[in-house]
């Protein structure tokens, strides 16, 4: 009878000692939940690095985006806050750790619908990279509580380049290290200086070359044939009447006035 009340005794401080550590360390969300993320907001006391809760920030937000929006599920919004930032224990004492706390808030009423605490390590030593694994630590485990969908890398392509050569030309020779040859001036020669003479000399003007006479292209001389007349019948002496015209082809003068002629004498008048 003691040993069983032993037993029970036993149990009953097991189960308060794990209850004990579950209020303080907070209450963890075991298994993935499905609600409707519209946003984010990371919060932080002086203590803790502001790029840590940036990068935290931008990954959560990443991740609210590339999710698609479940049917029917209650719209929420996330408030992360960072409770404490040191470094692990044994063999972590070298890694950062991270407790974090995060509610969601429904939108509708204001009220959280749902909360947990974590406590995330890094997975590297490096202080180049250990705020940022860490951030993306943190981001991983809230993606997972709230059923977030991790957002592709993108990958960036090397810029393509167009040639003009030929695939049957052999690719150019180039020589590492070698210095572009910087193009040489041309000399200049100076000129001396005249010296000063007694007598002035005046400057020497080019003489232009006289002005050559072009022989113009020889041209034929084309004659052009003239129409021939048609011959005119001879006319008899006895055909030729008084008052027809005089032959053609000959100039005769008729005088009104035989005692003067207008042509020669000034003084004669051209009227009968």
């Amino acid at each position: 009878m003691f040993a069983r009340s032993l037993r029970i005794a036993v149990a009953m401080g097991f189960a308060l000692l794990l209850a004990s550590c579950s209020v303080f360390f907070g209450r963890s969300i075991d298994r993935p939940l499905v609600y409707y993320v519209r946003n984010v907001t990371v919060m932080a006391d002086a203590r803790i690095p502001l790029d840590l809760i940036e990068s935290v920030d931008r990954r959560v937000s990443a991740a609210i985006a590339a999710t698609r929006p479940p049917a029917g599920a209650e719209r929420v919004v996330l408030l992360v806050k960072i409770d404490r930032l040191g470094f692990g224990e044994g063999a972590r004492r070298r890694l950062a750790q991270a407790d974090f706390t995060v509610t969601a808030v429904s939108v509708e009423t204001g009220e959280p619908v749902a909360k947990g605490s974590f406590r995330v390590n890094g997975p590297t030593d490096d202080p180049r990279w250990a705020r940022q694994a860490l951030a993306e630590e943190v981001a991983a485990r809230i993606r997972f509580a709230f059923s977030l969908t991790t957002p592709r890398v993108r990958k960036t392509l090397p810029q393509r380049t167009i040639s003009t050569r030929l695939a049957s030309e052999p690719p150019p020779v180039i020589v590492p290290n070698a210095r572009a040859e910087t193009p040489r001036a041309a000399p200049v020669v100076q000129q001396a200086a005249p010296q000063n003479s007694s007598v002035g000399t005046m400057p020497e003007t080019a003489v232009p070359p006289p002005p050559r006479e072009m022989a113009a292209p020889p041209v034929a001389d084309v004659q052009t044939p003239r129409p021939a007349a048609p011959a005119q019948p001879a006319r008899r002496a006895a055909d030729i009447g008084h008052g027809t015209p005089v032959e053609q082809g000959a100039v005769g003068t008729i005088r009104l006035r035989p005692d003067c002629d207008p042509t020669v004498t000034p003084d004669c008048s051209a009227s009968p």
